[in-house]
């Protein structure tokens, strides 16, 4: 059995030809590793991974499914895999599985690139214990989770944009606010108050997602957040920003991300929203670029991925 996984493992790693798209779910993390190893590493990678947003329920932003190494050929097309290994307690299969990755390697831990298929990331783990797991891993947690949002947001990034971009609404945006936008191409102008006092409105229908911009003079990071209030409740007044789960934080020196929920008044629903602000202190003003997503009893962590794809690639 341990020979016919090692054999089929070779054919992938040097078999030749047109790789296939990766495939999964797009934040699936598929970790290939033995009964006994998981039992010790359990928690230890729900650390890692565990991270959830509020939309309002809790959603967790990483799907992750423990395979045996028995079965790791029917997920090496799969987006982000981790094959983790321990050498105590021993265990022949996993340990073999890593072993020939690592013949070309030093490293107990390092990653390849779209080795099975596109846009895929493979993170090799062979680590002597659970306290070399919890020093190695661990302190490289944020080194894979890079890694990891790297290839998330590439295959978001490729489905969103599949049919192109709205480059009307592309002009429109680019021309007022002096950016460079990518919007979906099947986004339409809500509302237009551009020549009253810079906003534009603009969404998609059902699920509902929306992005707004907004520039706004004499504003410093301090009142970041009832500039976004005030923002809100003059040009989307079906909108309500509440106080629930709010969270503010830096992206770089001149950029802040605020995280939070809104309720809908028409419909009574609501939902999670994301909203980035950049500073020129050039001219004292700030751009305000928000995204909000209406998907009443339905997963929204997707839905609100890409609108901050979106966004970031205009704001930065």
């Amino acid at each position: 059995m341990q020979k016919n996984l090692i054999y089929t493992l070779l054919i992938f790693l040097f078999s030749c030809g047109r790789l296939p798209e990766s495939k999964g779910e797009f934040n699936e993390i598929i970790i290939i590793t033995s009964e006994k190893d998981k039992d010790i590493i359990y928690y230890d990678v729900n650390e890692i991974f565990g991270e959830v947003i509020n939309t309002p329920s809790e959603e967790p932003i990483y799907s992750v499914k423990w395979v045996e190494p028995n079965k790791f050929k029917y997920y090496l097309g799969y987006k982000n895999i981790l094959f983790l290994s321990l050498d105590n307690p021993p265990d022949s299969t996993i340990d073999r599985l890593v072993g020939k990755f690592k013949i070309n390697y030093e490293q107990n831990l390092f990653s390849l690139s779209d080795v099975y298929a596109k846009n895929q990331n493979l993170f090799i783990v062979s680590l002597s214990d659970s306290i070399k797991f919890k020093n190695d891993v661990l302190s490289s947690s944020d080194w894979i989770i890079n890694n990891v949002n790297e290839k998330i947001n590439l295959s978001l990034e490729n489905y969103i944009y599949r049919n192109g971009t709205n480059e009307e609404l592309e002009l429109l945006v680019n021309n007022h606010f002096n950016i460079n936008s990518s919007i979906q191409k099947d986004f339409l102008v809500i509302k237009d108050k551009l020549e009253i006092n810079d906003f534009l409105w603009i969404g998609r229908g059902y699920p509902y997602r929306w992005i707004c911009f907004d520039k706004i003079t004499n504003v410093t990071e301090v009142e970041l957040w009832d500039a976004f209030n005030l923002s809100v409740s003059e040009n989307m007044k079906n909108v309500i920003i509440t106080d629930y789960y709010k969270n503010i934080s830096y992206i770089s020196d001149d950029i802040i991300k605020i995280q939070g929920l809104y309720e809908e008044k028409q419909s009574d629903t609501g939902g999670p929203f994301i909203a980035f602000a950049k500073f020129n202190e050039m001219d004292n003003t700030m751009l305000l670029i928000s995204g909000f997503v209406n998907n009443p009893g339905k997963p929204k962590i997707r839905l609100l991925k890409e609108l901050e794809i979106q966004i970031l690639k205009s704001i930065k």
